[in-house]
């Protein structure tokens, strides 16, 4: 079982194949640089990829093909709740992952309009299309394959800092576990109980300009009730998330000034 805050030294490998690991006595390693991050500041704006029924075309999304109307918060609607995470990154002095995709956050001002760094628009209303942002590249998602009864689960994630950020950062994470097409369930399985908010304001420390790999907290996981593809959501913030909606994958009604949201559909 991996232990929080698990930190490594590099091996060269990609952000999705894990690294191989010793525990000593049962406590984490310490924290160690995976090399120094070079050059200069940059601004990325940065959202979610998500399917999502509120945005700027007003067409409904699916989450799976001829599933309900998926309603997870990506498109940004300053001043609204719940509203997609976006992250202004003016400059940019975080971000997940270690760089291996697309080099840092493939800047975007919006979800599903305007102009884009990897050429396309993160989700596409009207071709009912998600999951288009080509620099996802955090977490390990592998520790979330194959459940098939309810149990305690965890798994590791990337955060690449850069001269600027904080020395503290904030990681939440939800998973769509019984795919309702919302993160915020809370349910009983196996005599667990399941909360969708599978991450709540993890606060992790940043040494300094370097790579770094993290181990979330234990949660409760259960399988997938109809084999159809589940929404995941991680964000990396310099504020927690407080907000009621934060319990939904909203990030804050004014955004948030550094850090990055990445989405997936799980394994």
């Amino acid at each position: 079982m991996l232990m929080p805050h698990l930190h490594l030294r590099p091996l060269g490998l990609k952000p999705k194949r894990p690294l191989l690991s010793a525990l000593v006595l049962g406590l984490a390693l310490s924290v160690t640089a995976m090399g120094q991050p070079v050059g200069a500041a940059t601004t990325d704006p940065d959202l979610g990829d998500a399917p999502a029924s509120t945005n700027n075309f007003g067409v409904v999304m699916q989450y799976y093909p001829g599933s309900p109307p998926a309603n997870f918060p990506t498109v940004f609607f300053a001043g609204a709740q719940p509203t997609g995470p976006k992250h202004f990154n003016s400059p940019t002095v975080m971000y997940l992952g270690n760089g291996n995709v697309g080099g840092t956050i493939t800047a975007e001002g919006q979800a599903d309009v305007g102009g884009d760094a990897d050429g396309i628009n993160n989700i596409s209303p009207p071709a009912n299309t998600a999951n288009q942002d080509r620099g996802d590249d955090g977490p390990d998602w592998t520790p979330m394959g194959g459940i098939t009864f309810c149990q305690q689960k965890q798994f590791r994630y990337w955060v690449t800092v850069l001269p600027g950020a904080p020395t503290t950062a904030y990681v939440n994470s939800w998973v769509d576990f019984n795919n309702s097409g919302r993160w915020g369930d809370v349910f009983a399985c196996g005599g667990l109980n399941v909360d969708e908010w599978i991450v709540k304001n993890q606060a992790i420390t940043l040494p300094g300009p370097g790579v770094y790999l993290f181990s979330t907290p234990l949660f409760n996981a259960s399988p997938n009730p109809i084999t159809q593809r589940r929404w995941a959501r991680i964000t990396l913030s310099e504020t927690p998330a407080t907000w009621n909606a934060a319990r939904v994958g909203s990030g804050p009604m004014n955004g948030w000034k550094s850090g990055e949201t990445e989405d997936y559909v799980l394994p």
